[in-house]
């Protein structure tokens, strides 16, 4: 938390506390089921536990946080079942976007992804893991702003989140050679080519294969015997977490 968690100003604490929160989340800086001790992260902000206690609400209401009485507020675990429909959703938000921005994304707007595509490349060279899912998580949103539709934009806003956190906590390598390069490439010429049923093609085919690399490092951590879960004793929790996360509710859903 050495970058993520600094002094703020007394303007809007609430809610640059909550993105402060948002981002530890987002890098893995919180785990699933860790529970969020409101006076320490008062402190590392410099501000009161007040508006952190708001901005865990605020997280809450957006599923997140969950909170339990006398407890406080956790950090959501993901389910399996979760995890994939998400990438569905993920696809037929992106697949609709790359269609529209094949036929509405201006000259200016392919050059501005042209430039976040070679920040992958850079990233991927540097091995900067975080910054890349980053990165990534960004060259597929400027795809959504280059549609031109709004809805597609709060869409893919409202899983990208979960998308992020999902990565860094299961320690998918996004940064393998080549991979991110080659996709995200073969995605920005087929929108440079105007080609709509080959960007859709690619864009269907990242997505699938990338949800199918995350059910496997999810499967990897939570390992089935005969279709059920092991019954083997679930580690000891680390302080300040729920010893059974996937049993809390939930607080809010996105």
């Amino acid at each position: 938390m050495q970058d993520t968690f600094k002094a703020l100003a007394t303007v809007s604490l609430v809610t640059q506390a909550r993105d402060c929160i948002l981002r530890a989340i987002t890098i893995g800086e919180f785990l699933p089921g860790q529970r969020l001790v409101e006076g320490e992260i008062a402190g590392r902000l410099g501000i009161s536990r007040g508006p952190v206690r708001e901005a865990a609400r605020l997280l809450e209401q957006r599923g997140l946080l969950v909170s339990l009485p006398r407890r406080g507020f956790f950090v959501r675990a993901f389910e399996e079942k979760e995890i994939e429909d998400l990438y569905e959703l993920r696809e037929c938000i992106e697949v609709a976007a790359v269609r529209a921005a094949v036929s509405r994304a201006s000259k200016a707007g392919l050059r501005s992804l042209g430039e976040r595509h070679r920040k992958i490349i850079s990233l991927t060279q540097r091995g900067r893991e975080p910054e890349l899912i980053e990165a990534i998580v960004a060259f597929h949103r400027s795809i959504c702003v280059l549609s031109g539709n709004g809805r597609l934009i709060r869409l893919f806003d409202e899983i990208a989140i979960e998308v992020s956190q999902i990565l860094s906590v299961l320690g998918v390598a996004v940064g393998d050679p080549g991979r991110p390069i080659e996709v995200q490439g073969s995605l920005l010429e087929a929108l440079e080519a105007r080609d709509s049923r080959r960007a859709a093609r690619e864009m269907a085919h990242f997505i699938r294969h990338a949800k199918a690399e995350v059910m496997e490092h999810y499967r990897r951590r939570h390992p089935l015997e005969d279709g059920r879960p092991t019954q083997s004793p679930p580690p000891r929790p680390a302080r300040g977490q729920v010893r059974n996360p996937a049993n809390m509710k939930m607080g809010g859903q996105q």
